[in-house]
Parts: structure tokens; C-alpha cells; sequence
């Protein structure tokens, strides 16, 4: 039986390849300002993102663009509150179609556990779309909150990255968290979709059963480990299908 497969992209961030990367996926989560984007990088990104038919969503961030949003701040809740606020009005006075909101780098790998700033994020994101969808982790604090609170939860894998026994991504920091080998990425990818699992840094078979699956728009070769990503779930009669 074909299966189907959102395939998802982070873009907007400067990379310069965002335009080269929309033939292969079905959505995208475009930076709004926290960790990298101004009117102008969104306002071009969504116009490819309508050229190819691909979903697009905002990717907030901590107010951080120094460090591309990959350092866990400790800010107060209520300066997190204000920056996501100002990131969302800007994204959605540009884009009328948000199909979904996903956090971004540090932020996202924070409200996994984090019960106060899960919730925050929550609150501001009902505030623009009271029943909309959000990308996150499966078996996170965010996920759990998020669908209390009456959002739409689409659980996310990351092709491109290494996965711990709990089921995080492996931190940046460590050797082997970013994976760069075009076969070790489809292999990934196809085992979460087909068998609803993954291989964990450390050897062992974690379940992990994900309805989107990331590929990082900076990451290195990221537009030929998509186009050979393609090939092979054609092979494999899987679909790339937005939700």
C-alpha cells in the first residue's frame, strides 16, 4: 500500500538555497525575526513557497540572532511572550495561508521538557490560530500541552539529525548529532515512515512514529540529500504530501 510522508523544511534563513529546495518538499517553516528573518526574506521566501505549491508555516525563535536561535536563553517568560508576539505579527501580516507554527533550534529543543515555557509558547500561538497546527516532537511536554489546549499536534522527525535513548535530538556540541551521509539520512527517514522507528546515536531501535519529517535548509548539501532523499521514497511508493 503507498504511503505519504509531509516533508518539511526550515527556510528563510539566509542559506541562499530555499528557491533550489521547494521541488522537493511539501511545507516549510519560514524564520520570522527571532533567530534570523526581516519583510523582505519572508515575503521572497513565500513567493517561492506559492511558485512550487508548498505549505508554508512561521518558525519563531528566541530573540537571539547572534547565535541562529541554537542556545537555550534564560529570559522571562514575559520577555519570550513579547518576542514571539512580534515575530508572529510580523509573519502573519505577510502570509494570509499559515498552514502551521513551529519553534525553532534552541526554543524547540526547550519546551520538550520544560512545562513554563511550553506553555507560554502555547498561549501566544492560540492567540493567532486557536485550533491551528503546530509541529513538535512526539512524547514532549509541548505535544501533551499543546493538544489540551486544543491545537492541531503533527509529530516531527528530523532526517538530518542523530537522536538520543529519550528520544531528543542529539546536541549540536557532540560529534555525530548532524548527519551529512545522503544514504544514513534516507535510511532514517524510510524507517520512520514505514516502520515508525529510529536508530539512536547509540546503536539501539527507539519507537518513534512522526507524521512530518524535517530536513534543516542550512544544513551542508541539504538540496542533494533532498534530491536523492526523493528518488528513494519514490522507490518506495511513498509520497511527499503536505498536511
Amino acid at each position: 500500500m503507498n504511503k505519504t510522508i509531509d516533508i518539511n523544511c526550515d527556510l528563510g534563513e539566509g542559506a541562499g538555497n530555499d528557491l533550489a529546495v521547494m521541488p522537493y518538499i511539501s511545507s516549510c517553516s519560514i524564520a520570522c525575526g527571532g533567530h534570523f528573518g526581516t519583510k523582505a526574506t519572508i515575503q521572497e521566501t513565500l513567493r517561492f513557497a506559492q511558485d512550487h505549491q508548498v505549505n508554508v508555516g512561521a518558525h519563531p525563535a528566541y530573540p537571539d540572532q547572534e547565535n541562529f536561535g541554537r542556545i537555550s536563553m534564560d529570559i522571562s517568560l514575559e520577555r519570550l511572550r513579547d518576542s514571539l508576539r512580534k515575530q508572529l505579527d510580523l509573519f502573519f501580516s505577510l502570509c494570509s495561508t499559515v498552514n502551521h507554527i513551529k519553534p525553532h533550534g534552541a526554543l524547540y529543543n526547550d519546551i520538550f521538557s520544560d512545562q513554563e515555557k511550553a506553555t507560554t509558547v502555547i498561549n501566544v500561538i492560540k492567540e493567532y490560530t486557536p485550533n491551528g497546527k503546530v509541529y513538535c516532537a512526539p512524547n514532549s511536554v509541548f505535544s501533551l500541552l499543546a493538544k489540551q489546549a486544543g491545537l492541531t499536534v503533527l509529530f516531527e522527525g528530523f532526517g538530518d539529525r542523530a537522536y538520543t535513548e529519550n528520544a531528543q535530538l542529539v546536541s549540536r556540541k557532540i560529534s555525530g548529532a548532524v548527519l551529512s551521509d545522503k544514504e544514513k539520512i534516507a535510511t532514517q527517514v524510510l524507517e520512520m515512515i514505514t516502520q515508525q522507528k529510529v536508530i539512536t546515536i547509540e546503536g539501539n531501535s527507539i519507537p518513534l512514529n512522526v507524521q512530518t519529517v524535517c530536513m534543516h535548509g542550512d544544513g551542508k548539501n541539504v538540496v542533494e540529500h533532498l534530491h536523492y532523499l526523493s528518488r528513494v521514497l519514490k522507490e518506495n511508493r511513498i509520497h511527499v504530501k503536505a498536511l
